[in-house]
């Protein structure tokens, strides 16, 4: 008889699990986002990742320029910056908001923030302070990950970029377009220390709003986490998810 009873608990829960799951596809995952603009946007921030990793790694000389690869990589990062506020822009002022690009939206963040870090990093290795940028930007964001996982466990979610989260990641790909584009010729016009007073300068700025927007987000997950309202609506209630803000 226990055995009866815990095999059609087990079932239960297994029913319950799998349909909170269903909401959650229900939710993110609905056809029609698919080809909104801004999630066509965010789609394009992830493909010219290896397009400005390879420009920016490889020697590439266009018309005699040898350092055409370095312009290409740069180009490219200021249109996957653009695109990041057109998205949000597009979304909020021609009601194309969705929960995919909710999703979407801070993953393509994450994917180029992390490529750019990685490349400054193995460009300007003798610097410790690019290092310092590295570490802060891969605590913060890894803790996010976290935070949105345990969030979306509660039904719950940040909805939107914060105030502090846009300004850190604004410096963020100023800091990384100005090292990006300069950084070797800092290296090669100026003397070792006018070389670390620029980069660390630059590099020490990013890393401050970086970590107060890793401290922010962190209390607003705690208010979340304990006060926030419930997202996702259960099936019996037979009612469309609700749509939130583009990041």
């Amino acid at each position: 008889m226990l055995k009866k009873e815990r095999a059609a608990s087990m079932k239960k829960n297994l029913s319950e699990k799998t349909t909170n799951f269903v909401a959650v596809l229900k939710k993110y995952f609905r056809k029609e986002d698919f080809f909104l603009l801004p999630n066509i946007l965010c789609y394009l921030r992830i493909l010219l990742i290896p397009v400005i990793l390879i420009c920016y790694l490889c020697p590439i000389t266009l018309a005699g320029n040898d350092k055409a690869g370095l312009y290409l990589s740069v180009a490219g990062l200021m249109i996957a910056a653009y695109t990041d506020f057109l998205d949000g822009f597009i979304a909020r002022t021609y009601d194309m908001k969705s929960n995919l690009g909710k999703v979407l939206d801070p993953i393509a963040d994450k994917f180029l923030q992390l490529a750019i870090g990685f490349a400054i990093v193995f460009k300007l290795h003798t610097y410790a302070s690019v290092y310092l940028l590295l570490a802060v930007f891969l605590g913060k964001e890894f803790t996010l990950v976290f935070e949105d996982i345990s969030l979306a466990r509660h039904n719950r979610s940040f909805s939107q970029a914060r105030w502090y989260g846009k300004v850190s990641t604004f410096l963020f790909y100023l800091v990384a377009a100005v090292l990006l584009l300069f950084g070797p010729f800092f290296l090669d016009s100026l003397s070792f220390h006018d070389s670390h007073l620029v980069i660390d300068s630059l590099c020490t700025g990013s890393a401050f709003f970086l970590l107060l927007a890793w401290i922010l987000y962190f209390l607003l997950y705690r208010r979340l986490l304990k006060h926030g309202k419930d997202e996702v609506v259960s099936q019996e209630t037979k009612s469309e998810p609700s749509h939130g803000g583009q990041h």
